[in-house]
């Protein structure tokens, strides 16, 4: 093996050329380490060893005097669960979640892939957190296909459903009505029609 691999100042520029935002933590997601990619986020002089939330600014980092991990939304936590799972034995990978951080006074949401595997170094555990950006993924997944002649919707799973079947499919007991625009009214009853 090439002894480039044993060198520290190796790993970090290896680090920095992945594109996802990566981060090292410990057990209480506290940031050791972000690489190049997570600077942009994770800026400031203040970032090692405080929680990840805190850091970036998670909408309920806020929400309990205590920070990041002890308000009551943090026990649905993807990137801290991830994490958790990753200090049990038990690698993550790729888990779907929105990341909702304030910047400047907005709420922003990050549509996020979260992945979280363990390593141990100099017999201390560790957690390799990634997290990908999929906002346009989570954008071209939000627009509908639908049929330019009879107007059916394609589901994930690639059939054609009427519009009132797939809405119905997907909002339970979501009330929906029928009526005629003017245009149809014309068209199909003309002497009903002004």
């Amino acid at each position: 093996m090439d002894t480039i691999f044993e060198k520290t100042a190796f790993m970090r520029h290896a680090l920095d050329a992945v594109p996802s935002i990566l981060m090292v933590v410990d057990e209480d997601v506290r940031v050791l380490y972000r690489n190049k990619a997570a600077r942009s986020l994770l800026s400031g002089d203040k970032i090692y060893s405080r929680r990840a939330g805190d850091v970036m600014h998670c909408m309920h980092s806020s929400d309990a005097p205590g920070g990041c991990g002890t308000g009551p939304h943090c026990a649905d936590c993807v990137l801290r669960g991830s994490v958790n799972s990753a200090f049990s034995g038990k690698p993550v990978v790729r888990a779907s979640t929105e990341v909702r951080v304030s910047v400047k006074g907005r709420e922003l949401v990050l549509p996020a892939l979260i992945s979280a595997s363990p390593f141990t170094m100099a017999g201390r555990m560790y957690a390799l957190v990634v997290m990908e950006d999929i906002s346009e993924l989570a954008e071209l997944r939000s627009v509908l296909p639908i049929c330019a002649s009879c107007k059916k919707i394609r589901s994930e799973e690639g059939g054609w459903e009427p519009v009132e079947a797939y809405i119905r499919s997907r909002i339970p007991g979501s009330p929906l009505s029928h009526g005629l625009c003017p245009d149809c009214l014309k068209k199909h009853y003309p002497a009903h029609s002004d």
